[in-house]
């Protein structure tokens, strides 16, 4: 449930985004161009306003999350942009009046400009005054989740994180939380190393409190989340659907795929030979490579890629791309940053072997080895493998194998055409945010994880503790 504050805020961009907009309409209709007929149109600012709100919802622009100020700023470009093109398109479907291209390109720098700035000191005010949440990570001192390190020192914009490690034998510990620890924060974050019987009774708290409560995603509250309850007599029951889309579904995002291919094929064909010579030029070898890869039904298909790493990069075997990996070309570095080396995967899509959305296709000889380890892996073939997807928008290079599962179930329970633009949107985006495109990186988790720092974190708990509880024998538990 939203606060007060977030929902002022939320009203207030709304509210100033409409007069913005509504601010530069006026002054090319009054001062640019006073003798141009389509600015003197109300429905034209009116359909331009409707896809400026339509593209901003798509990219998060109206939720409570706070992001950081460039990708506010990025997306912000990104739904001028797409918002005046596609205003222009219906008004053309339309046989409304369009105006000169030269209206066109103004209004929309002009737009960007004031948009753009207004937006950058939106999310610096909403930084700085925004709601704080604050949120306790209760962990298993015996037994640590690297998830919950993560959640304690990753950047995330709005919220605090305190990082609790308890003896679930003591007591006194498991007291001191329930009775006075969880009233003084926002969010409860529950790792999922505490132990059921506990995790219960800091749930039943936290509810009593009116506190917000994480847990760790699985396929069980994934498939979950769209279930429905009904009665089988007295009994409640709940309902999981299948996970397969149904003909009508399959039947638009396939004339979907092949639409947005081709029309991307034809506008990227520029960029096609941009790529191949500053490849040829920057190391020998194809331009193109082709590699096995499985998709629906778990068959083997081979995708196209530009190439980014050296011709024999692969001589000592397979192996997954690390941060900073060497076999990587100057010129690979650029594609992959940018993911333009994905480019010729659009021939795949227009053949039928991929989909422009869906989890990411994946080598056999990696994701055989997957199947064994992760539960559940294996559920990602009842779709088309894609060239992006949640997992590749909402994750990074270096997310675990086993989040990314999480992620591509999140995307096939919660199917719909929406949430398909949706991630085509957010993934021109992260082309301009290098945390996407990370490589594997343990060292980090390796030094949280180090036992200094773990004793160090327990220490701190214990401290914490003994200062709600008097009776709380500190100095017996170091």
């Amino acid at each position: 449930m939203k606060s007060a504050k977030t929902k002022f805020i939320i009203t207030t961009l709304v509210v100033i985004d409409f007069i913005v907009c509504l601010a530069v309409w006026q002054i090319l209709r009054s001062v640019v161009f006073p003798n141009d007929s389509t600015l003197g149109q109300l429905r034209h600012i009116a359909l331009l306003y409707a896809t400026f709100l339509f593209f901003f919802v798509m990219y998060d622009m109206y939720s409570s999350k706070q992001d950081k100020v460039f990708a506010s700023a990025v997306a912000t470009a990104l739904s001028v942009l797409a918002s005046c093109i596609v205003s222009v398109f219906i008004s053309h479907i339309l046989r409304w009046e369009t105006g000169t291209f030269t209206v066109w390109i103004a209004e929309t720098a002009v737009l960007e400009l004031f948009v753009v700035l207004w937006r950058t000191v939106a999310s610096l005010f909403i930084k700085r005054f925004g709601e704080k949440r604050s949120v306790l990570i209760i962990e298993n001192a015996n037994n640590t989740s690297r998830l919950a390190r993560k959640l304690k020192y990753a950047s995330n914009y709005g919220r605090e994180s305190y990082y609790y490690m308890i003896d679930e034998s003591n007591p006194q510990e498991i007291r001191c939380v329930l009775e006075q620890k969880i009233k003084e924060y926002d969010l409860i974050f529950i790792s999922p190393f505490i132990s059921p019987e506990n995790s219960a009774l800091i749930m039943r708290e936290a509810f009593v409190q009116n506190k917000s409560i994480s847990v760790l995603a699985d396929m069980d509250t994934i498939s979950t989340m769209n279930g429905k309850i009904y009665q089988l007599d007295d009994t409640p029951v709940l309902e999981k659907r299948g996970i397969v889309l149904t003909k009508m579904q399959r039947f638009i995002k396939r004339s979907l795929d092949i639409v947005i291919s081709f029309l991307l094929l034809v506008i990227t064909s520029p960029a096609f030979l941009i790529c191949a010579i500053a490849i040829k030029l920057d190391s020998p070898g194809p331009v193109i490579y082709k590699q096995a890869r499985y998709t629906i039904n778990k068959r083997v298909f081979s995708v196209y890629k530009f190439r980014t790493m050296v011709q024999d990069a692969e001589k000592a075997g397979a192996q997954l791309a690390g941060e900073n990996d060497p076999r990587i070309t100057k010129a690979g570095k650029l594609l992959r940053a940018t993911r333009l080396d994905e480019l010729p995967q659009l021939i795949n899509i227009l053949w039928g072997d991929m989909s422009i959305v869906g989890p990411r296709p994946e080598r056999p000889i990696f994701a055989d080895e997957y199947s064994k380890k992760v539960v559940s892996y294996d559920l990602r073939y009842c779709v088309k493998a894609g060239l992006t997807g949640y997992a590749q928008v909402y994750g990074k290079y270096n997310t675990r194998v086993s989040d990314k599962i999480l992620m591509d179930m999140i995307y096939i329970f919660n199917y719909s055409i929406l949430l398909d633009i949706k991630l085509i949107l957010l993934t021109v985006k992260t082309m301009f945010i290098k945390s996407a495109t990370e490589g594997v990186d343990e060292d980090r988790d390796t030094v949280l994880s180090s036992p200094e720092r773990e004793k160090e974190r327990r220490d701190k708990t214990l401290r914490q503790l003994g200062e709600e509880n008097e009776n709380f024998d500190y100095y017996t538990r170091l």
